[in-house]
């Protein structure tokens, strides 16, 4: 049987390999650690050649915008001036139109009665013509042509039955239209 020692010295011995053993695998830890950084500083290094002018073109360009941003402010408030000052005169013609509206409507109506009423009257006064005018020489006809008559019938000596039996040659003439 063993004795303490030995199970001592062989316990020792597998400690210290394991201990040696895991001293090698962090050593080749550290060379590939090591070997990645400078692999990664070296990338760095050239993706930081690459960005450079993309970094100064940006930078430009944030100066060009800081420069720019007065004359931005001062065009927007003068767009904005300029589209309160449009909204006021568009309010201003809408009101000016309404209004010219308006007063064109009153300005119909009243040209429609002053045309109605004159038409009224037209026709008021050719009925006033008709019935004070006309008529009255109607009458004038109707008595003009009765003493005609008579005339005619004094004159050639007939009767009122014989004469219609030969007309006039008046008579003729009208009735043949």
């Amino acid at each position: 049987m063993p004795t303490n020692s030995i199970i001592f010295l062989v316990f020792t011995g597998v400690l210290a390999f394991a201990v040696l053993l895991q001293t090698l695998i962090l050593l080749g830890f550290l060379v590939a650690a090591k070997a990645a950084q400078k692999k990664a500083t070296e990338e760095i290094s050239k993706l930081r050649g690459e960005m450079q002018p993309f970094l100064k073109t940006a930078s430009h360009m944030a100066e060009a915008l800081d420069d720019m941003t007065p004359r931005i402010r001062a065009i927007t408030v003068n767009v904005q001036t300029a589209s309160e000052r449009l909204r006021d005169q568009v309010q201003h013609v809408e009101s000016t139109v309404g209004e010219i509206t308006g007063k064109t409507r009153h300005q119909v109506g009243r040209i429609d009665t002053m045309v109605t009423d004159t038409l009224d009257a037209i026709a008021h006064g050719t009925r006033l013509i008709q019935n004070n005018v006309m008529a009255p020489l109607r009458q004038v006809g109707g008595w003009v042509a009765t003493v005609k008559t008579g005339m005619d019938m004094f004159r050639f000596g007939t009767s009122r039955g014989s004469r219609r039996s030969e007309p006039s040659a008046r008579e003729s003439r009208t009735r043949g239209m």
